[in-house]
Parts: C-alpha cells; structure tokens; sequence
C-alpha cells in the first residue's frame, strides 16, 4: 500500500528509525570494511612489512618479543588469530615452524624475504647454523636481516608481494617502499661510518648470529662459542677460544637475551672480559622500529670494543 504523508514518521526520532531501515545491515552497525590483514614471523620483519603496507593494513607479529625464534612453537590460539592472514612473511631457517601451519591457513600464501638477498653459507670457519628441531641443518646463514642493506632488498621482495596481492594499490606499495629503501640506505652508510673508527675490529660471540653484520660493517667474527644452538664447545674447541681471545686482546663476548648464557661464565671469569648483550631481534619496547634496532647493536658493539 502506498505510503501518504499521513503515514510518514513525524518527529525525528522516527525520521531516523526509518532512514535506517534503508540502510543495509552492515551500514546500520557503523561496520567498516576490513583492512589487508598480514603476518610476518619476527619484529624486523614485521616492521618492514608494516612501513611498506601502510597504516591501511594489520600487520600480526608472530614471534613474540623475547622468545627465541630456535626454540618456538605456535599454540592453536596463535593459530586462529592468523586465520583472517592474507599473506605471511618469513626468513627461512629459523622461522620454518611457521610453515607447519600452512595448510591451517587455506587463505594465506607464505613469502619468503631472502629473494635477492647474497645469503652467506651456514659453515663458516667450520660452524654450523642449525635449523628448528632435529634433521633441519641449514644450507645458509638466515641472520640477514641484520644488514640495512639487506633489509632494503627485503622491503622490495614485500611491496612486489603486496603488489601482486593487491594490484589496485601496487602504486602506494611501490612509494612506501622507495622512501624506507632511502632510509635504509642512510642508515647503512651511517653505521658503516660509525663503526669504521674502531681499533679493534674482533668479535667473540656466544651464538654465530651476526656474520652479516660484520661483514656489513667491517667487523670479523674471530670466534664462536656456540657452533650451534644449545651445543656446548668442545675441550678443543674451548682451548682455541681462549688462545683467540688473548691473542687479540678481546674485552668482551656478545651474547643475545634469547639464548641462556650462563657457560660463559668461566670464561668471563677467566680471562676478565665482559658481557655485552646484543638483541638481534627487537620489538619488546614500545614504538620500536628496524632502523632502531640496528642502530643499537652498533652502538653496543662500539662500546664493547671500545671500553
């Protein structure tokens, strides 16, 4: 039956209630549409992907701050918070725990960040980087995000990504990608001016982690202490570390907050060097980035081999 203007609401409240019945569901309930959901294994990571992808996308950290990314495991409820994930990020090596739930996100396609990247062998002076659990030695070292350099090369690997999920906003992608490549670059020259003063250019660390760093730098790993996750040196082993430690007149070893390093102990004691810790990873504090990650790390290693 047609509507007569005797039939209409008359005050505004009423006005209101009938306006919304012409407004689809969704609309009624102020609903907005869902952003690009991403996900990416570790801070560094995810903090690239966060500065290519724009504020318009969520971006889920899988990693969480503090735990070792040797030593992780998803939990289902981890899970089912990336069921809604698009497109995951991941190192390779020491984040492959994240492709056992692959088939869990029918949905989201895995994208490896080292296209492109001059990844350096896992045996270096006769060391071996371990992958997750038992059988997964690695062909190569995954530590390369701890380059500025590489982390350019990983910011374009994500906006090609992005780009190809997303072409209708390849454009933005591409220029958030342009202007972190440009910051990156700075940063890659400014720690490299940083870090050319020093004398002492000789590592000891606790974990062979930091090759890419080093050689970005112009720094030299002159030991290990670890060879590998969770293995102790050798007798042997020991006894060189000790020798290499007084030949270059080292003063401190540089271990990480996510692997246990009470066996350095002894060896602190014995040759009176001191500890310095070094977070590869990051994240745990508030408006952290990767550009400030990275600029910690040199600032410590700078005043461990300085001091």
């Amino acid at each position: 039956m047609p509507v007569t203007m005797k039939d209409q609401p008359s005050s505004p409240a009423a006005w209101l209630l009938a306006a919304l019945l012409f407004l689809s569901p969704g609309a009624a309930r102020g609903e907005e549409k869902k952003s690009l959901v991403l996900a990416a294994t570790i801070f560094p990571a995810a903090d690239i992907v966060r500065r290519v992808a724009g504020p318009e996308a969520r971006v889920i950290q899988v990693l969480p701050p503090g735990a070792s990314p040797h030593t992780f495991d998803l939990t289902p409820g981890q899970v089912r918070q990336l069921q809604d994930v698009r497109l995951v990020f991941k190192i390779g090596g020491i984040d492959d725990w994240i492709d056992g739930i692959a088939e869990s996100l029918p949905r989201a396609a895995m994208v490896t960040l080292d296209k492109d990247i001059a990844l350096r062998p896992a045996h270096e002076d006769g060391h071996r980087h371990d992958g997750h659990g038992p059988g997964h030695e690695q062909e190569h070292d995954p530590h390369y995000w701890l380059s500025a350099a590489n982390g350019a090369i990983m910011a374009r690997t994500v906006a090609a990504a992005l780009a190809a999920h997303d072409p209708v906003h390849a454009g933005r992608y591409r220029e958030n990608y342009r202007r972190l490549a440009g910051e990156l670059s700075a940063l890659h020259g400014e720690l490299q001016r940083e870090l050319a003063r020093l004398e002492n250019r000789n590592l000891i660390v606790f974990h062979d982690g930091w090759r890419y760093f080093a050689a970005a730098y112009g720094l030299r790993i002159a030991a290990v202490f670890q060879p590998a996750p969770g293995r102790e040196p050798t007798p042997r082993e020991l006894q060189g570390l000790y020798a290499q430690a007084r030949r270059l007149r080292i003063k401190a070893v540089f271990s990480e907050p996510q692997l246990p390093a009470t066996s350095l102990q002894p060896l602190l004691r014995d040759l009176g060097l001191r500890l310095v810790v070094l977070d590869p990873l990051g994240g745990a504090a508030a408006g952290d980035s990767y550009a400030a990650l990275l600029r910690r790390i040199a600032y410590a290693v700078r005043q461990g081999l300085e001091n």
